[in-house]
Formats: C-alpha cells, sequence, structure tokens
C-alpha cells in the first residue's frame, strides 16, 4: 500500500512519525514522509498552490496520515480538507492534538488515532489493504456512514526496542521550503538530529499532554518507558555515520535525569567512546544532580534546559509541578559547578491564575539562580483537552478556541498580554528579561533598569504596559522575520563564537 505520512511541525524533528513510518516500512508498505515546515506563526495557513502541490505529490496514495499538535491544527486542517473532500483519499489524523480533543477533530477527519500510532497505523493499512472492516481497530475512532466507532485504548508497547528505529531514511522523504515542496537534504537538519531515548514524563502537569497521556493509558501499562542503552548507541551510530554533516544529537526525552545512576552511567561510556558527538538535553530541578550530570558532562553534553515553569505557589497550586523554589536554587548551583556547560531555564508566565506577587517573586527568584544562563520566557498557551483549560473554561477564562492562546507562539509577547489582560505590566517586564543573563543584565536590559521596573510592583501600571507593549511587538516581528533567518543562515562557526561571547559579556 502506498502511504504517505504528513508533519505539520515547523521543524522536521517528529520523532513519532518517524517510528510510524519504520512500522509500515518493516510491514511492507510504501512509504514517503512529508514535512511541510514553515514559519512559526501558528496563524499563517498554506497557500493554495502549496496545498495543490501536496496533492499533486500524494495522487497515487492509499492512505493519508496526518499529525499536529493544537498549534498547527489549522494547517492540518487544511490539508485533511483537500485530501478528504477534493482528492478523496482515505485520510487519519494522529499526534498530540487528536489525543487530547478527539471529539473537535473528528468533525474533520473520519479517522482519527488517539495516543501511540505504530500498531495502529499498521493494522489500519493491512485491512485497508484486503479490503476489511476498519471500525474495530483500537486506538482508532472511525466514523462511517454517520456512525461513531469508539475504539478502547490498547496495551502501551512495553518493550520500546521491539520498535524499528525510526525512519531517517530522508531518500523518500519531502519538505516545504519557500512554498515549494522538494526532496528532503541532509542540510535541512542544520546540522542537529532531535532525537527521542524514552516516552512519558514523571510530571503531571496541568497545562500538559502527558498528564492526559496517563489518564488515557491508564491500565494499558507503564507510560514512562526507556530503549536500553544498546538500542539507542546503535541508532545514533547509524544516524551519525549516515550524515556527516551532523555535530550534535538534541536528545527530546523530557527529562533525561528521570533514569538512575546505573542505565545514565553506561549510556555515558558508550556514546563518549562510540558516538563522541556533543550533544543536548532537557533536565528538572528535582532529579538533576551532580552526580549524573558529572558523567554526562564528561560523555559531551553541553547544553541544557531546565524547566522552572512556575514560582513556588504557581507550580504547587496551579500547575500541580510538585516542584519549590528551594529545588531550583539546588539544582542551578549544581549546574553552575561545570563551568563548560550552557543552561536555559524555562519558565511561564502570562497565565491568568498568577498574581502580581507570583510574578514579582518570579523575578527575584530568577536574580537569585548563578550567573551566565540563558532565559527562556514562554506565554502559557492553554492546550484544548488539558486540565488547565477545562479549569479556565469552567471559571470563564475561556469562551471561545481564540482565548485559549493555541494559535499563537509562546513568545508572542504582546499578543499573548493584550488576550489575557491580567498583570499586563509584570508580564511585560518578565517578557523582557527574556535572553542571555549575566551579573549585569537580563537579555538586553541591565539590572539597575529591572530594579527601577519592579520597584513599585504592587500599582497597576497598566497604562505602562500598553505605551511599551506595542514596541515590543514590533521587536519580535523584526527578530522573527529578519534577524532569525539571518542568523540561521551564517556560517556554523561564527554562530558558535557570537554564541559563546554574548553568553558570557
Amino acid at each position: 500500500m502506498k502511504i504517505s505520512l504528513i508533519s505539520t511541525s515547523t521543524y522536521p524533528g517528529d520523532q513519532g512519525l518517524r517510528y510510524v513510518s519504520s512500522m509500515l516500512k518493516s510491514k511492507g508498505h510504501d512509504v514517503k514522509m512529508i514535512f511541510m515546515v514553515d514559519k512559526e506563526d501558528y496563524r499563517k495557513k498554506y497557500s493554495k498552490d502549496v496545498v495543490e502541490s501536496l496533492g499533486k505529490l500524494c495522487k497515487e496514495d492509499d492512505l493519508i496520515g496526518v499529525s499536529s499538535m493544537a498549534s498547527t491544527s489549522i494547517r492540518a486542517t487544511q490539508i485533511i480538507r483537500y485530501m478528504k473532500n477534493i482528492l478523496n483519499k482515505t485520510v487519519i489524523w494522529g499526534g498530540v492534538h487528536p489525543t487530547i480533543s478527539p471529539e473537535k477533530c473528528l468533525q474533520e477527519c473520519d479517522i482519527i488515532c488517539i495516543s501511540e500510532g505504530e500498531q495502529a497505523m499498521c493494522e489500519l493499512a493491512d485491512k485497508l489493504e484486503k479490503g476489511q472492516d476498519i471500525s474495530k481497530i483500537e486506538n482508532l475512532w472511525v466514523r462511517k456512514n454517520n456512525q461513531i466507532t469508539k475504539n478502547p485504548i490498547r496495551f502501551l508497547v512495553h518493550d520500546l526496542d521491539e520498535l524499528p528505529p525510526p525512519d531517517f531514511d530522508i531518500e523518500d522523504h519531502y519538505i516545504l521550503d519557500k512554498n515549494k515542496l522538494r526532496k528532503f537534504k541532509e542540510e535541512d537538519f542544520r546540522g542537529m538530529i532531535f532525537y527521542q531515548t524514552e516516552r512519558g514524563c514523571p510530571n503531571s502537569c496541568t497545562y500538559c499532554i502527558n498528564k492526559r497521556l496517563k489518564e488515557i493509558n491508564k491500565g494499558k501499562g507503564k507510560v514512562l518507558r526507556t530503549h536500553s542503552v544498546d538500542y539507542v548507541i546503535k541508532d545514533l551510530i547509524k544516524i551519525k555515520n549516515k550524515f556527516k554533516s551532523i555535530k550534535v544529537f538534541d536528545i527530546r526525552d523530557e527529562t533525561f535525569f528521570v533514569r538512575d545512576l546505573e542505565y545514565i552511567k553506561d549510556f555515558c561510556s558508550k556514546y563518549k567512546s562510540q558516538v563522541g558527538l556533543r550533544w543536548k538535553c532537557l533536565g528538572d530541578p528535582i532529579n538533576t544532580n551532580y552526580e549524573k550530570l558529572k558523567l554526562c558532562v564528561e560523555a559531551g553534553l553541553t547544553d541544557i534546559i531546565i524547566g522552572i515553569q512556575g514560582v513556588e505557589r504557581v507550580n504547587l497550586n496551579v500547575y500541580k509541578r510538585y516542584i519549590k523554589d528551594e529545588n531550583v536554587i539546588k539544582c542551578a548551583k549544581v549546574v553552575n559547578k561545570f563551568k563548560n556547560i550552557a543552561v536555559m531555564y524555562d519558565v511561564i508566565t502570562c497565565n491568568p491564575y498568577e498574581t502580581k506577587e507570583d510574578i514579582y517573586n518570579m523575578i527575584r527568584l530568577l536574580q537569585k539562580l548563578p550567573k551566565p544562563y540563558f532565559l527562556s520566557v514562554n506565554n502559557l498557551v492553554f492546550f484544548l483537552g488539558s486540565e488547565l483549560y477545562k479549569k479556565a473554561h469552567q471559571d470563564g477564562i475561556i469562551k471561545s478556541d481564540k482565548d485559549s492562546a493555541f494559535n499563537l507562539n509562546y513568545w508572542d509577547r504582546w499578543k499573548h498580554i493584550k488576550l489575557k489582560r491580567k498583570n499586563e505590566y509584570m508580564t511585560l517586564v518578565l517578557n523582557l528579561m527574556r535572553g542571555t543573563v549575566t551579573n549585569r543584565r537580563f537579555g538586553t536590559m541591565p539590572n539597575f533598569i529591572l530594579k527601577f521596573l519592579i520597584k513599585d510592583y504592587k500599582k497597576e501600571n497598566k497604562i505602562k504596559a500598553y505605551i511599551i507593549g506595542p514596541f515590543v511587538g514590533i521587536s519580535d516581528f523584526i527578530r522573527e522575520n529578519l534577524l532569525k533567518p539571518i542568523y540561521r543562515s551564517t556560517p556554523t562557526s561564527f554562530k558558535a563564537w557570537y554564541d559563546k561571547v554574548r553568553y558570557r559579556i
């Protein structure tokens, strides 16, 4: 059977879809992957010419799979409508968005996949090929003749090593580039491969899909599962040998350090001796400790992102993320012992459940963390189907989908602030702190200006916010549409030098 798998992500790093492709290929199906990447402006739709070009590329296919997050669901809907209504193709919609918002997605697509899709997709393709009934496939919701069948969730794959490695055979991959579909090239990876060695998350944050996944898969096996070290190392070596331009592996597990010390010892030893490339990972304040981090740094870890997300009250009471401020400070002191590692701290703001005091306390916490570091300030999106979305809906904060901010980038600072209309001034100040943090500045803001801006934080200051805010919106536009493209096109050696210099000044 001929199958196209289409990703609407903003970067060709959709490993979930790569697993599905590998599984289908292992069953003898002819699969191509198409990465419909575009600017990270989630409100922007594909042009008519782009959609029609995609249709031509898929005209001989028997099955179309579309994967999307909530933020790219508008684009996914464009593709699904064209494939289903114009080309009369059989289409299945999978990924994060259908998993947490199945009822909404079923309004557009006759087949949706909930939770993990490797086995369900293979069963669907086999049954379609044989002309058999597809309405009883686990993990799928199917509409046929106006009848909807909501099938149960199948047991999770306990041993991830049973799955074939993700599909990086770019010979049958395509990518959207400057509104033109073309063959995928090695340089489209930009020297870095996103890779997951684990599924699931130890946390159950109210804003995140992982809590919903635990609810959906309850009784179906462990949600948190890890590939064996040998499986990962073997595949990373294969990728490294295949793509000579790859210089970095970005390990995108929810938190690399949740696994035990023996696993990390084994991984680091084999990675250092057999892979040897520098790598990045995600961490968290609870599980990131000195012994584990030391092993990773010695094995070539150069960058780590640690999620703080909220100040203590917000983490505990709103996000149900059981991390205290003292955990954050302790973790930061551990990370700071390693002078050759770059650390980014993630925080979430523009949350209607925050108070001015919460934002002030977050700023004070960030001031206490050892420098230098990079601060990533992300504005809250209420993802459809999440626990926090449901609460905001019940509390009247969300009256329509637009109020959830699902079509905005996390870093669309002024757009989020205008939409949420809560604590505008302090939220804007925190957003202005984003960037490289040293002993003298937060981003481009000198410390003395920050101290002045938060001095009277208890005042409303709404007028100040609405004077400064539009200029922030203009600067965001310039950064995303002018500066970022220039930066991406500069030689890697210059970017490495520039990053090092700005991080230390």
